[in-house]
């Protein structure tokens, strides 16, 4: 669509920030596949297994996102390589920080990362189950790592027909909820201590946005509560009238997640502050554009 230079910049910035939350349903699919893994002892003689296993129509919905992903964020680059907006930071620029002073930066970065260690070892759900006739009762209590886990656990691996995309799925967690916050994280530390100091740093920062963009605590965090509010009404679909006392299950949301959620707020604001610079010389570089361009026009 025909628009100015700063209206796309701040479109495509948009479009970065918020791709990854169509990965929601993703995610709302690992969690019911770990709250159904069940095994149920009837009349103390026959054990059954509960599980569900994952189809190709998940892994594709990913693949697909994914691609949405690499697209937005190969525009964006070449939108800015376009108008000239790769490496140019002012003097003046280069030498803050979007806080004032640099421990304030630093302050903030360590009680993210704190955040972060805290709310992943904390319980984020926990599952009850009720035996037939009340014969047997279980908590199942999962933190953020635990809860990846269990999808590669015995119950759900043994006799499983789609053991790879299992593990696709498994890798996927592990890849969007651990890896890349941790690399983010780091790669903001780097950023601090070269202070402006290079381009390789400005370089850092920009690759630590777009890593960023890919890193999903937030979009777990919806889709936990997606499926916390519609656990009951899922479980009496599933089960049906007849077998609702059979299958008696019920989820609970443990301190994990609000804890996860303090974090995203400062995570964010913290990655955001640390793009204001580069946002605002973007904003600056494209206005000069836009006026290169009407200078240019004949009268």
């Amino acid at each position: 669509l025909p628009m100015t230079v700063e209206r796309r910049t701040s479109a495509l910035l948009w479009l970065s920030w918020l791709s990854k939350y169509t990965l929601v349903d993703v995610f709302a699919v690992i969690v019911v596949f770990v709250s159904v893994q069940l095994q149920l002892n009837i009349g103390g003689v026959v054990e059954t297994v509960v599980r569900a296993e994952p189809r190709f129509g998940i892994i594709c919905f990913f693949l697909a996102t994914l691609w949405e992903f690499f697209q937005i964020e190969l525009v964006k680059a070449m939108h800015e390589r376009k108008v000239g907006l790769a490496g140019q930071v002012s003097q003046d620029e280069k030498k803050r920080l979007s806080f004032s002073q640099l421990w304030i930066s630093v302050l903030v970065i360590l009680t993210a990362i704190g955040l972060y260690a805290w709310g992943i070892t904390s319980e984020l759900v926990y599952f009850t189950s009720v035996g037939g006739e009340s014969e047997g009762f279980c908590v199942k209590s999962h933190n953020l790592v635990q809860l990846g886990n269990s999808l590669i656990n015995d119950i759900s691996m043994t006799g499983n027909s789609a053991a790879g995309q299992t593990w696709f799925l498994y890798l996927v967690y592990v890849v969007l909820n651990l890896m890349l916050p941790i690399i983010t994280h780091l790669m903001q530390i780097i950023y601090i201590a070269g202070h402006f100091r290079s381009k390789r740093m400005e370089s850092v920062i920009q690759f630590a946005s777009a890593i960023w963009c890919f890193a999903c605590i937030e979009v777990l965090l919806i889709a936990t509560f997606g499926v916390n509010s519609k656990f009951g009404q899922f479980i009496h679909n599933v089960s049906g009238i007849q077998d609702e006392d059979f299958l008696d299950i019920s989820m609970g949301l443990g301190n994990g997640v609000y804890i996860l959620i303090a974090y995203s707020v400062v995570a964010c604001g913290f990655q955001f502050s640390l793009g204001k610079i580069n946002d605002s010389s973007t904003q600056s570089t494209s206005k000069g554009a836009n006026m290169g361009e009407e200078e240019s026009d004949p009268m």
